[in-house]
């Protein structure tokens, strides 16, 4: 590695109160039902796939979640966040991936079928269409971060938390999340 800093890149668990994530919690009996993920250690932008306007659930797709406004709308979200140690190279393909994502936003688009079908554990790959946590594992596999024993498309957000080079660094209320609290559980930024 070139640079004396470490990178990071963050995933992002959350479960709100939204009316889908509610059900897919009833199907799920998961913590957490959301995935997300970014670089920014203060979370300034949060990138998955996802509702486009936060009063309503379609259109879905690419989206910076710190822009659509769904973690406004609750005064509680339940969250954890787990950091990847990675690599200049690796820091770099990621980048280059999410200013690919920004740029042909137009393209993509939420895999609603993948998402009924993920509860009955049939993978559905459709080319231009992800759910939340195949996003954010497409992503870590194709930047070499992490991998996955399963179909992509059978990726759910438990399966981050386990992981073997995820470190949890924050369990809280998303509301509540500072980059003090990240520093607070010994993540070193030299």
């Amino acid at each position: 590695m070139s640079s004396t800093q470490q990178r990071y890149i963050y995933v992002v668990l959350t479960q709100t109160g939204t009316r889908i994530a509610r059900i897919i919690k009833l199907f799920t009996r998961a913590p957490y039902n959301h995935t997300s993920i970014s670089s920014d250690a203060e979370l300034r932008s949060i990138y998955s796939f996802g509702r486009k306007h936060k009063e309503r659930p379609l259109p879905s797709g690419f989206v910076d979640e710190t822009g659509v406004g769904v973690f406004e709308m609750f005064n509680s979200i339940p969250c954890e966040i787990y950091a990847f140690a990675v690599t200049d190279e690796q820091f770099a393909s990621y980048e280059a991936m999410i200013l690919h994502f920004k740029r042909k936003n137009d393209h993509y688009g939420y895999n609603v079928l993948g998402l009924l079908a993920l509860a009955f554990g049939i993978p559905v790959y459709r080319k231009t269409r992800f759910v939340c946590s195949q996003f954010v594992a497409y992503i870590l596999t194709e930047c070499r971060i992490a991998s996955f024993r399963k179909n992509l498309c059978l990726v759910k957000p438990d399966d981050f938390r386990y992981l073997h080079n995820a470190k949890l660094v924050y369990k809280g209320d998303m509301k509540k999340f500072s980059l003090e609290a990240v520093l607070g559980a010994s993540l070193q930024h030299a």
